[in-house]
């Protein structure tokens, strides 16, 4: 049968045969066998005959299927065996399912079959025959493609932690010698190198056409032109040729690192002002790409890169390439305020061009490369040049006499290319370094306990040892949400370890005991180990400047820096010891809580609280019994058991009231009382006189008013003195409030008064009281965003 043209009617016929496996497995599930079985003889031994026959077929599926693979094929002689092997089943099965799903990718053309010499490359790998560090040449597990670093000239060594070594041969364009990049050594024997093109990048002058105002050059319809592809070294020599003549070319990269683990540059695109070329950078000879050098170095031809802040450092690690004399339209977009400084912007804005950015993530290493895949290259340095002149022009017109916008692109351009290329390295014990686990630690709000820290630690680094020797992407080995509930739930078994990771990658499956072990080990050592915060915020630098100001000699003038512990509280200022944890718990915490409980601790921003408003000083009162001491003559605030009003401290009163006894108590007797008197009789004497009506001169009256006032003011002076008396003496005689027979605020009764008041106008009533409501004003609470309409599905446009 030819599967090409009889597909269909085969794929019929294998659903068909599943779907009656699936109904037959159903029913047999579904009903009781243990019942039947001891209910009758024949049927048991036929259930186990049929039992031993699938086993067998079971078996003899498995082999096949890993024939070909590393897998371990279990073997299943009983019912128990199949549930205590069954993830090496599944195993089993997703390796199938991941090689059907290649198989029709390769079928419908997707992705290009390995070559001859590839086969033979995978075939020696797999025996073994050939030194690399890079076992596997086709994982399916994860990814579809071929490594195409395996059969690189020189592969890349992730085990080397050496200062990286410029991949330069030849220095063209050269001011200063290449040898002349070559450091000194550290104590350890390494040898750093500086920037090869350091000194030409610095003393680069750009062509006088940058600082000059020209009509833009229009580019080519981009559908009515082609790219050309390059994938020889003759190609590249007939490129260089013409790149040469040129005195712009814009240049543009495409990266993949999802499944390398440093990155791999898989295109690299160049226009001129008449032709563009996608170059392929994967094949084996890409460090033959350093004769590009002839143009890239060359001031005279200026380099036009958008966001080259990676491209910079790409070019340096893979192909050996240098840029010099380089214009940035990411720094002239910033520096022309543009609401947004990205290529698909620009694109819009200038050219009124649309990307297609659904590409922007593809995997650059197929070939052949999709049709969309490659129009979405070569668009993004087709219209750049174009750009370019635009925003050129932009710049000299927004200058100023003060201020060259041409000369900050470009100064800012320079630094760009600057930049030198360092291996990513970490320390595993502080984690600081480029890919540790500190910046990963600080971006986060994960708690973690001494034990959880130490299994994050580890864990993290024997990702980082299996990413390096597979030559995978850290995030497809062990992704960082699967990383950190490896380090909460610190399984130790491999059941629970698959239940926490998903989805489990088959390098954590293939590694799944060492995996483990790394687990217990680590939580072992981290119950004595450090504290997350010991180790990410150790010490704090302090300037000793508590020096003598007075002249000194010069080598002991100097500040002393010097590093102590970072100040920290065991017992929180807010819960006191509430959190606090026994050595000794009763009852045994969990990891989760106990991490919980030490975050509390340490790190709750709670003001500091002085202890001027947490307490207030206890002052003994004398005994009853015991004489008061007299009081100094000078002034004195008054004492904290003294007796007051609040209408003592109070404005003047409005109302015609004589003070009261209260008010004259908290008052001194001899100095008040005759102020008080006197200011009283005057508004008496005013309120009569006005009062009064009439103008009489009676002497009598005169009389009779006068010796009231003496009465009253003997009267008055009386019982002041009484009251003063009375406090100074045993306050035991003074009754609090009894706030228990007080009448309810919150559940007052209603009355109303119907008894006239001449402090209401014309007799009316008297208002009745309003229970009280604490929750009178609860909606009195500004109100959300109204919920928006939901659309009706139909309704949304209208058909003619």
């Amino acid at each position: 049968m030819d599967i090409a043209t009889d597909f269909a009617p085969f794929e019929e016929q294998v659903k068909a045969a599943l779907i009656n496996s699936t109904k037959s497995a159903g029913l047999v599930s579904s009903e009781d066998l243990n019942f039947h079985r001891s209910f009758s003889k024949d049927i048991a031994e036929s259930v186990d005959e049929q039992s031993a026959r699938l086993l067998n077929l079971t078996n003899s599926i498995l082999k096949i299927a890993t024939s070909g693979s590393d897998l371990e094929v279990p073997e299943l002689h009983n019912e128990d065996e199949v549930e205590e092997n069954w993830r090496g089943v599944v195993d089993v099965i997703d390796q199938l399912l991941e090689k059907a799903d290649a198989c029709l990718d390769e079928f419908t053309g997707i992705i290009k079959k390995l070559s001859p010499s590839q086969e033979e490359r995978a075939a020696l790998l797999s025996k073994g025959g050939a030194t690399t560090h890079f076992p596997k040449a086709y994982d399916f597990g994860s990814s579809k493609v071929s490594k195409p670093q395996l059969l690189f000239n020189s592969p890349p060594n992730n085990q080397d932690t050496s200062p990286f070594k410029p991949l330069l041969r030849s220095k063209p364009h050269a001011i200063t010698p290449l040898s002349a990049s070559v450091g000194e050594a550290d104590p350890n024997g390494n040898v750093y190198y500086k920037h090869p093109y350091e000194t030409e990048i610095r003393n680069c002058t750009y062509p006088l056409s940058a600082y000059s105002i020209s009509a833009p050059v229009e580019p080519k319809p981009f559908d009515t032109t082609k790219a050309t592809f390059v994938d020889t070294l003759e190609g590249v020599h007939s490129m260089l040729a013409e790149l040469k003549k040129a005195t712009e070319i814009a240049i543009d990269l495409e990266h993949h690192d999802a499944h390398s683990y440093h990155g791999i540059v898989c295109l690299m695109q160049i226009s001129t002002r008449n032709k563009d070329w996608v170059v392929d950078t994967l094949r084996p000879w890409r460090e033959e790409l350093q004769v590009l050098n002839e143009v890239f170095a060359d001031p005279k031809i200026l380099k036009v890169l958008h966001g080259s802040t990676m491209d910079i450092i790409w070019l340096q690690r893979d192909l050996g390439l240098y840029i010099v004399g380089l214009f940035d339209t990411f720094h002239a977009a910033d520096a022309l305020n543009y609401p947004k400084k990205n290529l698909k912007y620009l694109l819009e804005k200038f050219v009124n061009f649309e990307a297609q950015k659904k590409y922007q993530m593809a995997d650059w290493r197929l070939r052949p490369l999709l049709p969309g895949m490659f129009d979405y290259a070569r668009s993004d340095t087709h219209f750049l040049l174009y750009i370019y002149d635009c925003m050129r022009n932009e710049l000299l017109e927004n200058s100023t006499p003060d201020g060259n916008l041409v000369d900050y692109v470009l100064e800012k351009s320079k630094q760009e290319a600057l930049q030198r290329y360092e291996r990513p390295v970490y320390d595993a014990e502080t984690g600081q370094g480029s890919g540790g686990w500190a910046d990963m630690l600080v971006r986060s709000s994960n708690l973690f306990s001494k034990e959880q820290f130490a299994v994050f630690r580890a864990v993290h680094q024997w990702r980082d040892e299996v990413a390096r020797s597979e030559d995978e992407g850290a995030q497809y080995v062990l992704s960082k949400s699967s990383l950190f509930k490896v380090a909460h739930a610190m399984p130790l078994e491999p059941a629970s370890l698959f239940r926490t990771v998903s989805p489990v990658s088959t390098f954590v499956s293939a590694r799944v005991l060492e995996l483990i072990q790394v687990i217990k080990e680590a939580k072992i050592a981290g119950a004595t180990g450090p504290e997350l915060r010991d180790v990410l915020f150790p010490y704090k630098q302090t300037t000793d400047e508590s020096k003598p100001a007075t002249p000194v000699p010069p080598p002991q003038a100097e500040t002393e820096t010097r590093l102590v512990p970072a100040a920290r509280a065991e017992v929180s200022q807010f819960w006191g010891s509430t959190l606090e944890q026994q050595p000794h718990p009763p009852v045994p915490v969990s990891d989760a809580l106990a991490a919980t409980a030490e975050a509390f601790l340490l790190s709750l921003p709670v003001p500091f609280m002085s202890a001027k408003v947490t307490e207030r000083p206890i002052k003994e009162e004398p005994a009853a019994s015991q004489p008061t001491a007299p009081e100094p003559t000078a002034a004195k605030p008054p004492p904290t058991n003294e007796v007051f009003t609040i209408k003592q401290f109070g404005a003047p009163k409005k109302r015609k009231i004589s003070p009261s006894t209260d008010e004259v108590a908290g008052s001194d007797p001899s100095a008040e009382t005759t102020t008080t008197t006197t200011v009283t009789a005057a508004k008496e004497v005013a309120a009569d006189d006005t009062g009064s009506g009439s103008n009489t001169t009676n002497s009598e009256n005169t009389e009779n008013k006068a010796k009231r006032r003496c009465k009253d003011k003997k009267e008055k002076g009386a019982s002041s003195g009484l009251q003063a008396s009375s406090n100074k003496g045993d306050s035991a005689d003074f009754e609090p409030f009894d706030y228990g027979n007080a009448e309810s605020v919150l559940h007052a009764n209603p009355v109303e008064n119907n008894n006239k008041d001449k402090g209401y106008r014309g007799g009316q009533k008297q208002k009745q009281k309003r229970q009280f409501n604490p929750y009178a004003k609860a909606m009195d609470a500004p109100q959300g965003m109204r919920k928006a309409k939901k659309e009706i599905e139909g309704k949304s446009f209208t058909f003619r």
